[in-house]
């Protein structure tokens, strides 16, 4: 009975130690602050000439985040969305714009969670800024070249209305025809192509567990990870 009591006792000790030690060996959970930044790639092309408010886009991370010397979000990470808001340019005025919001993101294992987020710049398309505070794309102005065009109309309406001695005639009527042809169609499309560098601002703390974490890391230690 006594040798059977001191088994149980060193078996006990034995998992509690063994148990103690896998703890150790884990680690701990982080979380990423809010307000770190994520820097993404666009995997698809976006443009108000196509796409319409609600269609899904997701993102690539190019830039592995680490927390306390641990990457916890590795390069090869996805970021998942929706556009949340879509305008066409106008005619004459108005620019194509559009709102990116990011909800999800998934780490190269599979595992996804919810994520908070606010576009902050965008980089490698001309005439595209991000402006306010909800991360809303605008696209290049048409204004001046609309102007520019107007004029050129009206210049040329002006050196025919001299050949018949009418240069006022002519330039009304060049002003006119520019104009109107100028009103039935719209400004320069946003297109955002595929592989923009997108860079997004977390508003919320991302937790990511201790499994994740493992994940992530051993993806940051492949040959090639950054």
């Amino acid at each position: 009975m006594v040798k059977r009591a001191l088994l149980a006792m060193a078996l006990a000790f034995a998992g509690i130690s063994f148990a103690h030690a896998e703890d150790l060996a884990r680690p701990e959970a982080l979380s990423v602050p809010a307000g770190t930044m994520i820097h993404c790639r666009t995997n698809q092309t976006l443009t108000t000439k196509i796409n319409v408010q609600g269609d899904a886009f997701t993102l690539s991370v190019r830039e592995p985040v680490a927390v306390d010397g641990s990457v916890v979000i590795p390069v090869g990470a996805t970021l998942a969305g929706h556009i949340t808001l879509m305008e066409r340019p106008g005619r004459i005025k108005g620019v194509g714009q559009m709102r990116l919001a990011v909800e999800q993101i998934t780490f190269p294992d599979g595992h996804s969670l919810p994520l908070g987020a606010t576009l902050m710049t965008a980089y490698g398309v001309d005439h595209v800024k991000v402006v306010g505070n909800e991360g809303l794309v605008k696209g290049p102005s048409s204004r001046f070249a609309d102007f520019e065009e107007i004029g050129g109309g009206t210049a040329g309406g002006i050196l025919v209305g001299l050949i018949f001695a009418h240069p006022v005639v002519g330039a009304t009527l060049g002003l006119t025809v520019t104009t109107v042809d100028r009103l039935r169609r719209r400004g320069k499309d946003l297109t955002i192509p595929a592989g923009t560098e997108l860079n997004y601002q977390l508003t919320r703390e991302l937790p990511v567990t201790s499994d994740v974490q493992q994940a992530s890391a051993a993806e940051a230690a492949r040959p090639g990870g950054k």
